[in-house]
């Protein structure tokens, strides 16, 4: 099968802070207006247990409303961290993309991986960059500048053909 793109993006500090910037634009409200409403639900439901006497059942809320607390809140705080300090932020992570008709391959450090578009979550086009997101929380970044077969106008070009409602450009924003 003919390869229709090829790059090769080393990641930077530069290029993962403005990744969790560009990240953080996309998700960061609705994602604070879903975790209001559910600490508010709850925690009506937990007063309400306990005014009631269900003792039990309010403590049982309590739990769930720390564990919640922990994955939306703690979790991805320390995720974030953890990634800062990896080499994929440092300078030394380099991703080796080939683009075909139907999927791509990266190529890496870590391994091989094969994705076929379709179960692509989104795509975002900013200035300098693609954001391939896999899944809501995580994207390949692959640089505009990187590209060693087609350009990035071509290859922008296909992603929106590609993706059709799952692409975003986001080039004023950045």
């Amino acid at each position: 099968m003919e390869t229709l793109f090829e790059n090769k993006t080393k990641y930077s500090q530069k290029e993962y802070n403005a990744f969790i910037e560009s990240y953080r634009k996309e998700y960061e409200k609705s994602d604070m207006a879903w975790m209001l409403f559910n600490f508010i639900f709850f925690g009506a439901c937990m007063i309400l247990a306990f005014l009631e006497k269900e003792i039990v059942l309010g403590i049982l809320i309590l739990i769930g409303l720390a564990i919640y607390f922990w994955f939306k809140i703690i979790k991805p705080i320390k995720d974030v961290e953890r990634d800062k300090n990896s080499n994929k932020s440092s300078g030394h992570f380099v991703n080796g993309y080939a683009f075909y008709k139907n999927f791509f391959k990266v190529e890496n450090v870590d391994g091989n991986a094969q994705i076929f578009y379709i179960k692509l979550y989104r795509v975002v086009e900013t200035k300098t960059d693609f954001y391939i997101y896999i899944s809501r929380q995580y994207a390949f970044i692959v640089s505009k500048f990187g590209f060693t077969k087609g350009t990035s106008e071509e290859f922008s070009k296909f992603l929106k053909k590609k993706m059709f409602t799952k692409y975003k450009n986001r080039t004023n924003n950045k």
